[in-house]
């Protein structure tokens, strides 16, 4: 419920952003803001705390909000998250605000395990290869894991492609005992 609750809400805010076109400004805004009462020793639990009288913390929260640099939109959507009980969704908003911004800006997200770190040239290659393969921009983190042998593990949401020397030994070894 929560999550289907988030992307609501993610989708709402994306689509003011789109329309100002200033969507990227306003997942960076509202990401910045989570993390920021986050770091700040209980803050965000605070605020989401149904002991404290919910007048009292939204009072707060719109102080806080008007001595920030937020857009105007991003503040008084933060402020009606507060109003109708829904702060405590904010973590799961901003993931599902970057999921959605990245999905409208044909972005796809992954990661890319390796034996040894990756050349900036071989990264470009792969992260060329995988655009071709479905047809968006993709941007790959780069994770190191020995264990891999050689050859890379390449995983963008449900897809993966495993061109590693450890998925083709244990095939080999499969076959061999079957």
């Amino acid at each position: 419920m929560w999550e289907i609750l988030a992307k609501r809400y993610a989708r709402a805010l994306l689509s003011l952003g789109r329309d100002q076109h200033k969507h990227r400004e306003f997942g960076a805004q509202l990401g910045g803001f989570h993390r920021g009462l986050a770091a700040a020793d209980g803050a965000f639990a605070a605020l989401c705390s149904p002991a404290y009288p919910r007048e009292v913390l939204g009072r707060a929260l719109a102080e806080v909000v008007a001595k920030s640099d937020l857009d105007p939109l991003v503040g008084n959507f933060l402020l009606l998250l507060h109003k109708k009980g829904r702060f405590a969704c904010l973590p799961r908003i901003v993931a599902a605000y970057g999921e959605l911004a990245d999905e409208l800006d044909g972005l796809v997200r992954g990661t890319v395990t390796s034996a040894s770190p990756l050349a900036e040239g071989e990264l470009s290659a792969v992260s060329g290869a995988l655009s071709i393969l479905t047809g968006s921009k993709v941007e790959l983190k780069v994770v190191v894991d020995p264990g891999v042998i050689g050859g890379l593990v390449a995983r963008l949401g449900d897809l993966v492609v495993d061109t590693s020397l450890r998925t083709q030994l244990d095939r080999v070894g499969s076959l061999l005992t079957a």
